[in-house]
């Protein structure tokens, strides 16, 4: 694996490095913005939480996969300011169902932020994620996307990933 705060790469003016959970404090505001974002392109008529809750139930997560040794962050930086980040982790293979390795790695979260959306920076994290993985043994990844986030899941597709598992919810109903 690389060390904590490895430099992966380079693409268009921004650096991809290999962070752990020191960073967590410099991922609100890009979480925010995928909560925003995943409002935006739908919610599969599913009521949602408010948005200042939504952070604190993120990190909480976070904190809990770090407690787990392979645990990483790329984070995306342009001029000092980050603009994006992959969340990575492992989990214990090999699946029940297909044919994977000892080790599964799941990109448990993707952002870029609204002006770097559309360069290339979604394709590098990605990139430098999938290697990562590789680095520490998992060569098969797995990810999951909104229902709705169509762009998104257009992107997983052209990598070559495959849709496996359909996730169903059903949410109490409001309380009066």
């Amino acid at each position: 694996p690389t060390p904590d705060g490895g430099f992966l790469g380079a693409h268009d003016g921004v650096t991809f490095t290999l962070r752990g959970a020191d960073c967590l404090d410099v991922l609100e505001p890009l979480w925010l913005h995928l909560f925003d974002h995943h409002e935006s392109v739908g919610n599969a008529s599913i009521r949602q939480i408010d948005r200042a809750r939504s952070w604190p139930r993120r990190r909480r997560l976070y904190e809990e996969l770090f407690t787990e040794p392979g645990t990483f962050v790329v984070l995306a930086e342009r001029d000092g300011r980050s603009v994006g980040y992959a969340l990575c982790h492992l989990r214990t293979g090999p699946d029940d169902t297909w044919d994977t390795g000892d080790l599964l790695g799941e990109v448990e979260t993707l952002v870029v932020s609204a002006e770097a959306r559309g360069s290339g920076v979604g394709t590098a994290l990605m990139d430098a994620a999938e290697a990562e993985l590789g680095r520490r043994g998992a060569d098969d990844i797995v990810t999951a996307v909104l229902q709705g986030n169509d762009r998104a899941r257009d992107f997983y597709l052209r990598r070559g990933m495959k849709p496996t598992v359909t996730y169903l919810m059903k949410i109490r109903p409001e309380k009066a």
